[in-house]
């Protein structure tokens, strides 16, 4: 394997400024944040009774799924897109549920909304589904309020927004709509603590179960902290695109791979990651501004052969565009020249759900004809801060075939 070495862009990135890193250090010895108190800051900001922080959006869903059982317990499916991030199956699992899906539509990343209306129809006699997960994938804004009115107000709705944070849909925060929601604030998400899984909820119920669910979680080590303060450092550093090319040399990083695993640790968020978000709302709102400027530049210059999936809002921010192309062959084309060149465009998920090595016997005889197109033929295209004017002009000219 040729290695580059050279600029090279991440496919995503939230940075955490060096300053923040260094007044978050302090934290790591007590939990004194200067006053600073993250959870207080999330319930207001997103007007949620109930904001619990745990150490990543997979703990956080797994923590949802198990209020979600206590309140219904003669339920015991999931039901989820089948093209999605491996993380959410995975968390299914690990709560001890089964995972249950439901194709996206054509072109896109919601759910299809005829196949919806048949299973939930179905599930009026069997009483089976304990929850619908409504996905904002990559930030994209999901149809809400067209699956709610097909779900209703039976089957509890949580919103997938691990990778939303500070979106909107007519105005109304992303992880506010439906039952509760939960963000992930890892590496490359809309606002990165390097980990972390934040569950906000009107609810009361929930919100009262989620609270002794909390207690019972292990807290970080100070073995895990000293980690996860190394990782902070070291990401910083070289995810920058003069150093990025070193990460992806190295294969044992694992860089850019896509895992199914249910063995991850469920822990409550630590003081260290708490003092890292002291600074939140002023990084989110930067990282949206840039976001929102490199996506809009696309607008009108997508070539022909290639579609922008998510085209409901102009001004959005999202952690990565998603483009879909005509085929795999010319999706692995693009990708393989941005491999060459550093522009850091990549494929998602490689397979549908349904596909899933581990799980895929489950699903025997169901097709998703809509999901497996989109996991074969779709890429995306960075947006971060690390995205200059030269960067987008050599992206356009690479899709340009020039």
């Amino acid at each position: 394997m040729t290695i580059r070495i050279g600029r090279t862009l991440p496919p995503a990135a939230a940075p955490i400024p060096l300053n923040d890193i260094l007044h978050a250090l302090p934290s790591c010895l007590s939990d004194d944040t200067d006053g600073f108190c993250f959870e207080e800051e999330i319930r207001k900001e997103f007007k949620q009774r109930y904001c619990l922080l745990v150490s990543s959006g997979k703990a956080a869903l797994v923590l949802i799924l198990r209020a979600l059982q206590k309140l219904y317990p003669g339920r015991d499916e999931v039901l989820i897109p089948a093209f999605t991030c491996y993380s959410v199956p995975a968390a299914i699992k690990k709560a001890g549920l089964k995972v249950k899906l439901c194709d996206t539509g054509v072109r896109s990343l919601d759910l299809d909304k005829k196949q919806l209306r048949k299973i939930i129809e179905t599930n009026k006699k069997e009483n089976k589904i304990l929850c619908v997960l409504v996905t904002h994938l990559f930030g994209c804004p999901a149809d809400f309020y067209g699956i709610k009115e097909i779900v209703g107000d039976r089957i509890p709705i949580v919103e997938d927004a691990a990778q939303a944070m500070g979106g909107e849909i007519e105005k109304n925060k992303m992880g506010t709509l439906g039952d509760i929601a939960f963000f992930s604030l890892g590496r490359g998400k809309a606002l990165s603590t390097m980990e972390g899984g934040v569950i906000i909820t009107n609810r009361r119920d929930l919100g009262d179960i989620l609270c002794d669910l909390l207690k019972e979680l292990e807290i970080y080590t100070v073995f895990d902290t000293v980690k996860l303060v190394v990782k902070t450092i070291l990401t910083t550093l070289l995810q920058h695109p003069l150093l990025f090319w070193l990460p992806k040399a190295l294969p044992f990083l694992r860089l850019g791979e896509t895992l199914y695993d249910c063995d991850f640790p469920m822990q409550k968020m630590s003081s260290f990651q708490k003092g890292l978000a002291a600074n939140w709302q002023k990084r989110l709102q930067m990282h949206q501004k840039v976001r929102r400027a490199n996506i809009k530049f696309w607008h009108g210059r997508m070539p022909h052969n290639l579609a922008m999936v998510c085209l409901r809002q102009k001004e959005i921010s999202l952690i990565r565009l998603p483009v879909l192309t005509e085929s795999v062959e010319v999706r692995n084309a693009f990708c393989l020249k941005s491999e060459q060149a550093g522009c850091g465009i990549m494929p998602t998920y490689p397979t549908a759900i349904n596909e899933i090595p581990q799980i895929a016997e489950e699903f025997t005889g169901q097709r998703f004809p809509n999901a497996k197109k989109t996991a074969k033929c779709l890429m995306t295209l960075p947006v971060h801060e690390y995205v200059k004017k030269g960067d987008r002009s050599k992206i356009n000219n690479m899709l340009l075939g020039i």
